[in-house]
């Protein structure tokens, strides 16, 4: 990375030509240049103007990324939250290097799915039997079908800004515009007019709304999807008692409660949020830190319900050929066998909160209004005069990004990878904490902050090679 001292003269720019050439090809290649819409940074201070980028990485090790400059940083972008231990994880690793000459798909069971299930049903308080899939998305749509199937009802009901991945029955007012008043609110092209009447969105931590629509809808409403931790909203917290409410209502009219788990599942504790807060689901979808990074969701709830993806001419269909493969089962094996020593998650909530306290002294040292949101494993910081930010449409910063953006690249130039969007979290990981990473992380923060602020301010725009 840049060479710089402590308090931050920095030799030089950010340097990612390679990136940018790489990228230039990618388009030529790719629709955008990338595989996922997520990992185009739009607001990125480096980016050729008007043109949303890429880095490209090369490699990955404990809590460090390197990409294709050469340039190494502490990683707390962790692949979108996977990897909770570090990357490269030693127990992970091994075991992959035991497994794999046996093969990677076999149209057969194997021992490995009665064993990690066996795991999580003893992690996870709502596991009472479980199926495998390979992505968050697959496990919410396959979810909100056995809702459906089991209530015999039609209609889903989410929330503003928690976002279940990008099908089409939940990708509806994930990240919509602040100031709209549409509601659902359509996140692409293609989605047909007639999944609208299938979805109803509310607002999140709002007792007496939430209450009020159940109320008037429960007779076709088959569940509630929802995140009890906004992971995709810079981590806002439920307020005390609502998830609580909330599951009261799902059960007094009939309604199942399902935890979308994908990013807290085994990250904000062993068995997820719902062991934070103390409120069981009926059901639970999980992936990214079950395996440590590795390719693998699951569906997890209570047996009545889940027996309907049994055999049976009514039965509800679930399949797919990369679901329970023993590579990314082996992967969460290991992963679970770390993650069940609660003292793991100590160490991440240790390091996750020695972050959070300085982040929030030297955003207030330099006097940018601020709240600092989420839970130590997974947090965001909003530049704001707010006193408190409960849903979506409170988290706008006062500056609309700008000033994030700003950190976000000297951050950069520091070592320090975030992303560029503030609605996505900072994750913390075990290797963070053995690598003792806080108090650079920290320096560079505080660096980055006071450069941000300066009138001074010019990042280093790249074009686009041809």
């Amino acid at each position: 990375m840049n060479g710089s001292n402590k308090r931050g003269k920095v030799k030089g720019r950010l340097n990612v030509k390679r990136s940018m050439k790489m990228f230039s090809k990618a388009m030529k290649l790719m629709p955008g240049g990338v595989s996922s819409n997520a990992r185009l940074w739009e607001s990125a201070q480096f980016c050729p103007l008007y043109t949303p980028c890429t880095i490209f990485a090369k490699r990955a090790y404990a809590s460090h990324i390197w990409d294709i400059d050469n340039n190494k940083y502490i990683d707390y972008r962790l692949g979108f939250g996977p990897v909770i231990l570090g990357h490269s994880y030693p127990a992970i690793t091994n075991a992959i290097r035991r497994e794999e000459w046996k093969g990677t798909v076999y149209a057969l069971d194997n021992e490995l799915e009665v064993r990690v299930s066996e795991k999580i049903i003893n992690m996870v308080p709502s596991a009472e039997m479980v199926r495998y899939s390979v992505s968050g998305t697959e496990a919410t749509m396959h979810t909100i079908r056995l809702a459906r199937a089991y209530t015999k009802k039609n209609v889903i009901l989410k929330f503003e800004g928690h976002y279940h991945g990008s099908h089409d029955y939940l990708l509806y007012s994930t990240s919509p515009p602040y100031n709209t008043k549409a509601r659902p609110y359509k996140q692409s092209m293609g989605i047909p007019g007639a999944i609208d009447e299938m979805v109803i969105v509310e607002t999140f931590n709002n007792f007496e709304s939430i209450e009020k629509t159940i109320k008037a809808h429960h007779r076709k409403i088959a569940a509630i999807i929802m995140e009890p931790i906004m992971g995709n909203a810079s981590g806002i917290m439920p307020k005390e008692g609502y998830l609580k409410h909330i599951k009261e209502l799902c059960d007094k009219y009939d309604v199942l409660l399902i935890f979308d788990e994908v990013k807290t599942g085994f990250r904000v504790s062993r068995g997820g949020a719902q062991e934070l807060f103390g409120v069981t689901p009926h059901l639970t979808t999980m992936a990214k830190s079950m395996s440590n990074g590795f390719p693998i969701s699951a569906i997890a709830g209570q047996e009545e319900i889940m027996k309907l993806f049994g055999p049976g001419n009514h039965a509800v269909t679930h399949g797919g050929t990369y679901a329970s493969n023993p590579l990314s089962l082996t992967a969460a094996e290991a992963t679970l066998n770390v993650l069940k020593n609660r003292s793991v998650y100590k160490k991440i909530n240790r390091y996750g909160t020695t972050l959070m306290k300085g982040f929030s002294k030297i955003l207030n040292d330099n006097n940018v209004p601020s709240l600092m949101l989420g839970h130590p494993s997974m947090f965001q910081f909003i530049v704001t005069n707010r006193e408190h930010i409960y849903n979506y449409r409170e988290l706008e910063p006062n500056d609309g990004g700008d000033l994030f953006s700003k950190i976000q690249y000297w951050l950069l130039t520091r070592g320090v990878m975030v992303d560029e969007d503030y609605q996505e979290c900072w994750y913390m990981c075990l290797a963070h904490y053995e690598q003792k990473d806080a108090s650079k992380t920290i320096d560079a923060f505080e660096v980055a902050v006071e450069r941000a602020k300066s009138s001074h301010f010019k990042a280093t725009r790249f074009s686009i090679p041809k």
